[in-house]
């Protein structure tokens, strides 16, 4: 007798304890957040990747001087696959670049003329999008710190030190011409 008592107890703890969890996951309580408060978003347009090249498209927007988070809506809208997209800080110098492939790939690099090894070399990634779905580059930068996700799912972590400059769009391809719907651009700063 005693014992079936402390089975529904322990039922009913067990039962509001996963209703009180669902309930935070649910709410987002466990999502990551930006760093700071919205400063802007920017509506971007579709760019044209020529056949074998590589660009930074730099935009009139400069990276804060304090800690900040950037995220990068984009989308491979027809042309080569064997290309990449994404998110460049910095200038032509010495920008930091963060790259997803319609393939499936993703990687962080330094610029050809920056002589730092690439943070995380090109690999595959199940968290990206593919068929012309759009991917979201999130970039958090804390004290030279950044966090890197894509989709919202963590991705990367490390130094890189304090970045300046300018905020840039990112386009490369292997092969033939690529076509680039960037869509929106957003940034949070303290």
């Amino acid at each position: 007798m005693e014992q079936q008592k402390w089975l529904r107890i322990s039922g009913v703890v067990l039962g509001i304890t996963a209703v009180t969890l669902i309930i935070f996951i649910a709410s987002g309580l466990f999502d990551p957040h930006p760093v700071g408060e919205l400063q802007w978003q920017r509506p971007l347009s579709t760019q044209t990747i020529p056949a074998q090249s590589e660009q930074i498209i730099w935009l009139d927007e400069t990276i804060p001087p304090n800690d900040f988070s950037v995220q990068l809506t984009a989308a491979q809208q027809s042309g080569e696959l064997d290309s990449g997209y994404g998110l460049a800080l910095g200038n032509d110098d010495h920008a930091f670049i963060i790259m997803v492939t319609p393939t499936g790939y993703v990687s962080s690099q330094w610029s050809a003329l920056d002589p730092r090894p690439s943070p995380l070399t090109p690999q595959s990634w199940p968290h990206v999008r593919l068929d012309g779905q759009a991917n979201e580059i999130w970039l958090d930068a804390v004290g030279g710190m950044a966090t890197i996700r894509i989709n919202r799912e963590l991705l990367w972590q490390g130094d890189i030190g304090e970045l300046e400059g300018q905020i840039g769009l990112y386009g490369v391809s292997w092969g033939t011409t690529a076509v680039v719907d960037f869509q929106q651009l957003t940034l949070f700063h303290e």
